[in-house]
């Protein structure tokens, strides 16, 4: 059976299904018995689909201003 440490190490093979029947199963029984393993392994699931809304939202035009001229004034301070 594995540990928090080795589960989460194993997220990605599991969640491509590139694990073996019986790491699988070992990784079943840690998440049985283990809540905060299976809210980290609900929180890296819903991760992508979080980033691409993140991504999709437009900043508002006066933030990207004050943005850019923040960012020009440290760039100009820095020369």
């Amino acid at each position: 059976m594995y540990n928090c440490k080795d589960s989460i190490n194993l997220l990605l093979q599991f969640l491509d299904g590139e694990m073996s029947p019986e790491d699988t199963q070992h990784l079943r029984e840690h998440l049985r018995g283990c809540s905060p393993c299976v809210d980290f392994l609900r929180t890296y699931r819903a991760t992508p689909g979080l980033c691409k809304k993140a991504l999709a939202a437009k900043m508002p035009k006066e933030v990207s201003d004050k943005l850019t001229e923040f960012l020009r004034s440290k760039i100009k301070s820095a020369s």
